[in-house]
Order: structure tokens, then C-alpha cells, then sequence
């Protein structure tokens, strides 16, 4: 019996995009601070770039997204991946 590997390559980058949703108030629009999943979200194609990407085996394959708007993007905990070094010899 052969087993199956998957592998996931997840590429990180930046784009400008335009978000448009619709409030029954003005006072509910004021109020809401990121972008919920109703909300119709539009990228400009022409400012897409790629810094870098990631690949890894053996992942489930669910086939989920995340919905954009569940938080905030500016509250995320951040790690530090590498310290620097100093050239002393």
C-alpha cells in the first residue's frame, strides 16, 4: 500500500486592495474596525509582489481558507525567527 504525501508551498507577499460592505447605521460603520467576512474584498492585480515562500510535506489537505475579517491584523503576536550577529573575530 502507497501512502499518499501532500505538500503545502505558501507564498507571503503584499498587494493594495479596496474593501466595500454595508452598514444599516453610521454609528454601526464607525464601529466596526476591520473588514467582517461580508464584506466584498477587491485586489489591484497590478500591485501584487512576492517577498518569499515556504514549503512543507506532509499536510492535511482540508481544503480551508481562512475567512478575511475574523481579527484584527494589527493585534497578532509577532516572533522573533532569527537573533543577529555580531562579525567579531
Amino acid at each position: 500500500m502507497t501512502t499518499h504525501k501532500e505538500y503545502l508551498k505558501t507564498w507571503s507577499g503584499t498587494c493594495h486592495f479596496t474593501s466595500k460592505e454595508r452598514f444599516s447605521s453610521l454609528n454601526a460603520a464607525a464601529k466596526q474596525v476591520v473588514p467582517s467576512s461580508a464584506a466584498e474584498i477587491i485586489v489591484d492585480e497590478n500591485t501584487i509582489s512576492y517577498q518569499h515562500s515556504t514549503t512543507k510535506k506532509e499536510v492535511a489537505s482540508d481544503n480551508t481558507l481562512p475567512t478575511p475579517g475574523n481579527k484584527d491584523p494589527g493585534k497578532g503576536e509577532r516572533e522573533k525567527k532569527s537573533e543577529s550577529k555580531d562579525n567579531k573575530a
